[in-house]
C-alpha cells in the first residue's frame, strides 16, 4: 500500500470514529508524535518493530515482575 492510499484509509477511519475523547487523543498523539527529537522517533520505531516481531516482554509478565518487586504498592 502506498502513502497517499494509506492516508486515504486514515481518513476514512478517522471520520467514522464518533467518540470527540478518541479524536482529540488522536490529535494529541500526532501532535506529540511531530515534537520529538529524531533520536526518539528512531527509538519508537525501534521499540515497534521489536514488539511486531515478537521480540518484547508480555505485559502480564511485566507487571508480575512489578508487583512482586514494588508489592506496597500494589495493596
Amino acid at each position: 500500500m502506498n502513502i497517499h492510499t494509506s492516508k486515504i484509509e486514515l481518513a476514512k477511519i478517522v471520520l467514522d470514529i464518533e467518540n470527540p475523547m478518541l479524536i482529540e487523543e488522536i490529535i494529541h498523539l500526532i501532535q506529540s508524535k511531530s515534537n520529538l527529537t529524531e533520536k526518539q522517533k528512531a527509538a519508537i520505531d525501534e521499540a515497534l518493530y521489536s514488539l511486531e516481531n515478537n521480540e518484547g516482554i508480555p505485559h502480564n509478565l511485566v507487571m508480575e515482575e512489578t508487583k512482586n518487586k514494588y508489592s506496597k504498592y500494589f495493596k
